[in-house]
């Protein structure tokens, strides 16, 4: 039997696990447009780019880190910090307080991957550790209460309009989301991400610092988890103790349904954007159906499952 009729079976699996997340958006968005005529209209397609653009800008970067094979429990934590810290110090930095935000981010990523390469604890520890840590400084540093803002320009970084009709948080998302494409395909960094997490003890016989590339995506990840806190402040014009509360779990849910594989070596950046799209058109949907919140909970619950089993079948694709 010639090698391309033992190959031939396995083209059709893996061809169609590739585009199975983008068929999954597409039969939502026409189910729901057929259920809701509201659906497609211009104020609709907005709220789904407000509650895409925080997940995404999240998410777009915590992909490296499951390529690697590890985990970041800790991004809707950081998120929740830096967010206050940007409120904080808006007063007195106004719109550059941004960047606190995203050292913050960098810092709390830095500590994970430290703490996860040099002392070798599991990733899914050490960010379990942090997420518990910097909740509870957030409770300290606030005592519980939200911090207002009321500098117009910071708001708008979120809440303007560059481009009219299209929120600026938008586009901020769609930047990260493009740098990070670019990284993960044409850099370095990107190669040895995805050869680490196909085979950590291969990558080092090589000469990749595997080390050195975990800690890189740690703080990569604490760095978009930063500029997304300092955003979802500044849309809401109040930075809340509990305001990135389930960001983490939702950016883990869209990496795996957007088809990278949660035990690391295959996937990409590119396919996060429609495992997020998916997310959020789903809660979109039966939010305009007016179904049940806790109905709502089991069915995105059981969409999750669904990829998870499906697009993490080894047996089924090597999607690399």
């Amino acid at each position: 039997m010639s090698t391309a009729a033992i190959a031939s079976p396995l083209v059709a699996p893996q061809t169609a696990l590739k585009v199975m997340p983008a068929l999954v958006l597409i039969v939502l968005g026409a189910v729901f447009a057929v259920l809701n005529r509201n659906f497609y209209s211009a104020g609709n397609i907005q709220n789904i780019v407000l509650a895409s653009s925080v997940l995404l800008t999240i998410a777009s970067a915590s992909t490296f880190v499951i390529l690697l094979g590890c985990i970041d429990l800790s991004v809707g934590a950081i998120a929740s910090m830096s967010g206050m810290a940007a409120a904080l110090l808006v007063p007195d930095l106004g719109t550059a307080a941004v960047l606190v935000s995203v050292a913050v981010g960098v810092a709390v990523g830095l500590v994970n991957g430290v703490l996860h390469v040099g002392l070798r604890i599991p990733s899914f520890l050490v960010t379990l550790g942090t997420m518990t840590s910097l909740s509870g400084a957030i409770m300290l540093l606030t005592n519980g209460g939200p911090v207002p803002i009321l500098d117009r320009n910071f708001v708008n970084l979120a809440n303007g309009a560059l481009i009219p009709s299209v929120p600026n948080i938008g586009l901020w998302a769609v930047a990260v989301y493009l740098i990070l494409v670019v990284v993960d395909r044409r850099t370095l960094f990107g190669r040895h991400v995805l050869a680490i997490g196909g085979g950590e003890r291969v990558a080092s016989l090589i000469g990749i610092h595997v080390g050195r590339c975990k800690i890189q995506a740690f703080a990569l990840s604490g760095a978009a988890a930063g500029l997304a806190g300092a955003l979802l402040a500044a849309r809401l014009q109040t930075a809340a103790v509990a305001m990135g509360d389930g960001l983490n779990l939702q950016a883990i849910a869209t990496i795996i349904i957007g088809g990278t594989f949660i035990t690391g070596g295959t996937g990409s950046v590119a396919r996060t954007l429609v495992g997020v799209l998916v997310i959020v058109v789903l809660a979109n949907g039966l939010d305009l159906l007016a179904v049940h919140p806790y109905m709502q909970t089991v069915i995105k619950s059981l969409v999750v499952l669904l990829a998870v089993i499906v697009m993490n079948d080894r047996r089924l694709s090597i999607l690399k």
